[in-house]
């Protein structure tokens, strides 16, 4: 691999153990993957940051790096963690904050951007073309697929070292010879369009090779949630969307064509519950603001849930703190709103038989981990279903 006198210096330690450290990281992968040259990259997002995923260990390992004087050198962004910044959430366990407190300590003074945000492109939204490290599935397969960025699915490790390097391997997605779409996905029927999270889930269990989706369409809230859903159930980091991906950021070489019927999608639906408790599930991936007020005039205008319902809505940080008064009133109304984390990354300090979301990667994640029956429906769907008016 080529590298410039600078980048040798950084391998070398002239820049400290820290920089030498994660230089070789992205040296290694670079190499083992055939990237003949590093390039900078413009933003870093770094996921498998909260403690109740990664433990003593993944924490000692960020410590460390804050020790050893391991600072941005780019643009960063950091992940969810496992605990609700609001400090206003009911369902979402606290009992690792202390822990968590240590990792985001040493992720701030290494001068990382505390949005604990799995949509970093809220914040920043990339530009066409640009190189990216980032550590989200989602967010990756958004970047990619309707930015027209370039980043490959990072672990939480590269996606650190690029932070503090400023660098990553130019190989995988960063090269345009691997940004080749080969199967269309002709989606027709309303009704699969209706349920992007089941139609996520079928493209990552189904779908193979980079797809090229016709009849998806553009509203990015329903995009996110199929994008997150294809790149948990499967592999996808770029899903070619017409319409929406720009021309020049991906090439065509179509060897296969398959039309997706609703019947293709219902055995990822699940059941819609009969009865027993029921949690209702927004903002997997985080929502925007605009999504947030939506579902806040859905639920405003029904009242308080009953009982046996409760509704979970994460959302970054800055959304939270932009509508802190709509937060307040939807708890009234038997609402969790959580801030900066998720039910993925975090433990549920209650028990529901039944899941309903708008999110396959939701499903794909929690409905065994919750032990809990899971229906796949629209955003208006899940809000019908915490309400007893049907989930149809």
């Amino acid at each position: 691999m080529y590298l410039t006198r600078e980048q040798e210096r950084m391998l070398n330690g002239e820049f400290g153990w820290v920089v030498a450290k994660a230089m070789s990281i992205i040296v290694k992968t670079g190499e083992a993957l055939g990237a003949t040259k590093l390039v900078e990259v413009a933003h870093a997002h770094v996921s498998g940051v909260s403690y109740s995923n990664i433990l003593d260990p993944g924490l000692e390992f960020i410590r460390s790096l804050f020790l050893g004087g391991g600072r941005a050198r780019v643009y960063t962004t950091v992940n969810p963690g496992c605990v609700d910044y609001s400090g206003l959430s009911e369902l979402i366990d606290g009992s690792y904050a202390r822990k968590q407190a240590v990792i985001d300590d040493s992720l701030i003074k290494m001068g990382f951007k505390p949005v604990f945000t799995c949509i970093p492109y809220y914040h920043r939204p990339p530009a066409q073309g640009e190189f990216l490290a980032w550590g989200e599935s989602s967010a990756v397969a958004v970047a990619n697929s309707v930015f027209g960025a370039s980043t490959n699915r990072e672990g939480g490790p590269l996606a650190l070292a690029s932070a503090l390097t400023g660098f990553t391997y130019y190989a995988g997605l960063h090269d345009p010879g691997n940004r080749v779409a080969r199967v269309l996905v002709y989606v027709k029927d309303p009704r699969v369009r209706g349920n992007p999270g089941a139609l996520g889930l079928w493209l990552g269990c189904r779908v193979r090779e980079i797809p090229l989706v016709r009849g998806a369409g553009q509203g990015l809230a329903d995009l996110k949630i199929m994008l997150a859903a294809s790149a948990a159930s499967g592999s996808h980091a770029l899903v070619v969307l017409e319409g929406v991906t720009p021309r020049g950021f991906y090439s065509t070489d179509l060897v296969d064509k398959v039309e997706v019927e609703w019947g293709d999608v219902e055995e990822y639906i699940g059941t819609e519950p009969g009865g027993g408790s029921i949690l209702g599930y927004l903002g997997c991936p985080h929502l925007y603001p605009w999504e947030f007020l939506e579902i806040y005039r859905q639920v405003v205008k029904r009242g308080v849930l009953p009982r046996d319902r409760r509704l979970l809505i994460t959302i970054p940080v800055e959304v939270y703190e932009r509508h802190y008064i709509e937060v307040l009133r939807l708890r009234r109304l038997g609402v969790d709103v959580a801030a900066g984390t998720c039910p993925v990354v975090s433990r549920l300090t209650r028990v529901f038989d039944h899941l309903v979301t708008n999110s396959g990667k939701a499903v794909f994640y929690l409905s065994k981990q919750l032990k809990a029956k899971y229906y796949l429906t629209n955003t208006l769907g899940v809000i019908r279903a915490v309400y007893g008016e049907g989930a149809g």
